[in-house]
């Protein structure tokens, strides 16, 4: 059986974030020494208790704490990002990773997310973003 981490970092508000991303980081290593196979961070951006903007970031920090797990995105909010700048820090992470990434996709569900953005979560507004950002053809780079 293989055992993965989805890491849905519940830190008291109030608490500094150099201390809970600490924190977390450790929590990454303890699980890789215990043989986890991979860990999900997840992306809110205006959440108290859950604390990381930035899971790309994250996860390349946790990457050095680390020997064998597997990280993803656990999601990352796609209609929140321009999609081609966001490709290209993923796909950087991707070779810093060497195989141990993954990189998952979702529209949010945090009503303060949305209106950071000002997307209206009731129409459908963010998840008709992502739907089209993901059938959006990028474009083409010559070799």
């Amino acid at each position: 059986m293989n055992l993965g981490l989805f890491n849905m970092p519940l830190h008291p508000p109030g608490r500094p974030h150099w201390e809970t991303y600490d924190e977390d980081l450790e929590l990454m290593a303890y699980v890789d020494k215990l043989g986890f196979s991979e860990a999900w961070i997840g992306e809110h951006f205006t959440t108290q208790w859950e604390n990381i903007p930035a899971p790309d970031l994250f996860i390349a920090r946790a990457l050095g704490e680390t020997e064998q797990l597997t990280m993803g995105t656990g999601v990352s909010l796609l209609a929140f990002h321009n999609p081609i700048i966001l490709a290209h820090r993923i796909a950087m992470l991707d070779h810093l990773a060497k195989g141990r990434f993954f990189f998952g996709i979702g529209s949010g569900g945090v009503p303060t997310d949305s209106e950071l953005f000002s997307m209206d979560r009731t129409s459908g507004q963010q998840r008709d973003r992502l739907l089209t950002l993901c059938q959006t053809e990028l474009p083409s780079y010559p070799n």
